[in-house]
């Protein structure tokens, strides 16, 4: 996004799968109705001025630790609008949800009444009215714009569009007009089933917004999020001195933290600003699915063997019978499991041992259909599972259902220790060495 210099900003350009026993949720669960825009999340995303190609998307969907992207769908005022943009369409929309990827569609169209464009700048920006009835017909027509610009792309109803308020010099009479449209443009969105949102600089529109907020403007209908362009480099979603605590609180925030920077995964360099969404829901850890009703997470995994009981023995023989190793479950370890362990373990070419091992536990605890990646954020069935499989490797993450900082350093140093570039990202390199039963050791 384009914002003008201040203390807080600079120029840049920047299907449900759930309850069956063999399901497993992507990283970024995608709503029922189409792509998520941008659905209920809590991690990484990012804004570019060009939506990428699809091959720069795969590279840094397996790699990157951002799971979200700002995409430049209408308004007039765009820098990057549709003659810049030769990857944007519906299948490059609906082809990047199937992956996981959720998005920030943003709206640049008319700016506050005292704002200054770059004489230099190839797009002049068009400025809302000073008449405040004038002002409201210009917001409903940009939200009209964007509206019909979600069907476009395949956004149904209740996605987001963010309208994207460049900064200007604050005077009463400014903040007036980019309040009266802000209404608009929310009014006009909620009245077509969709969700407003404002990005701008902290010390510029989301400020003013704020204020009218705390002092409860008359007739005022708040955004339903706030996109702050704040760049302190901390990624989380705290305003600062421009947005209180209270507002917006119950995950309806985006920081903008890192702009304008060349960034590389996989290989592929991109422009972008950083951000750190918490929407929605934010990422809410799904349920253990217990397909023996039985415990399957514990601190650690022991070594046992014939005489061993309690329950990691339910625990691995429910493990065993799910891969058809065994037909029945107890709490007791006996010669029949000895069994099944040394046939499970033929299966992946080792001797017979009857008793657990570290690699054991890794390779039983792995098995199953994995998803594309998952990344911080991310949460179902398969974060449970590579949780437990981490721990039988020798890591210690939280059992927690939901990849966050613990999971990110435990994956960390499990790619480490096999060698694997040290991204922070579970995908198919990772599942297959657990798989094979490789631990941290």
């Amino acid at each position: 996004m384009r914002l003008v210099p201040s203390p807080t900003s600079r120029p840049t350009i920047a299907g449900i799968l759930t309850g069956l026993a063999a399901t497993f949720l992507l990283s970024s669960p995608a709503a029922a109705a189409g792509p998520s825009a941008p659905g209920s999340f809590t991690g990484y995303g990012f804004d570019a001025c060009v939506a990428p190609s699809q091959s720069v998307m795969d590279a840094w969907n397996t790699r990157s630790p951002y799971s979200a992207i700002g995409i430049y769908v209408s308004g007039s005022s765009r820098y990057c609008g549709d003659a810049y943009q030769p990857h944007l369409s519906k299948e490059w929309v609906a082809k990047n949800a199937s992956h996981g990827w959720r998005f920030l569609p943003i709206h640049v169209g008319r700016q506050a009444p005292c704002f200054v464009n770059n004489p230099n700048s190839r797009v002049q920006k068009k400025r809302m009215s000073t008449d405040v009835p004038t002002a409201r017909s210009q917001a409903r027509a940009d939200a009209a714009e964007t509206v019909a610009a979600l069907k476009k792309y395949g956004f149904g109803a209740g996605s987001y569009s963010y309208l994207d308020i460049e900064w200007y010099a604050r005077t009463s009479a400014c903040d007036n007009v980019v309040l009266e449209f802000a209404d608009a443009w929310t009014e006009y969105l909620h009245g077509q089933g969709y969700k407003s949102g404002v990005y701008s600089s902290g010390s510029a529109a989301i400020a003013a917004i704020d204020a009218a907020r705390k002092s409860g403007r008359t007739g005022f209908t708040l955004p339903d999020q706030m996109w702050i362009a704040w760049g302190n480099n901390v990624a989380n979603t705290d305003g600062g001195p421009y947005l209180a605590d209270e507002g917006w609180a119950n995950h309806q925030r985006i920081h903008q933290y890192v702009l304008d920077v060349s960034v590389t995964y996989g290989g592929r360099t991109l422009n972008i600003d950083k951000n750190f969404l918490d929407v929605g829901q934010g990422s809410v850890p799904a349920k253990q699915y217990l397909p023996c009703d039985v415990k399957m997470s514990f601190a650690s995994y022991p070594s046992i063997r014939v005489g061993s009981t309690g329950p990691e023995v339910a625990a691995l023989e429910c493990l065993l019978r799910e891969q058809g190793f065994l037909t029945s479950i107890n709490t007791t370890f006996g010669s029949v499991t000895a069994r099944a362990i040394d046939a499970f373990r033929k299966t992946l070419g080792w001797g017979p041992i009857g008793r657990t091992t570290p690699a054991t536990w890794t390779a039983l605890l792995s098995h199953g259909s994995n998803p594309r990646v998952l990344k911080q954020g991310s949460v179902g069935q398969s974060v449970w599972r590579l949780q437990r499989s981490l721990i039988a490797a020798g890591l210690r993450p939280s059992l927690t259902g939901l990849y966050d900082t613990n999971t990110v350093a435990a994956v960390k140093a499990y790619r480490e220790a096999r060698g694997l570039t040290t991204y922070t990202t579970t995908e198919s390199s990772v599942w297959s060495l657990l798989q094979r039963g490789k631990t941290a050791g």
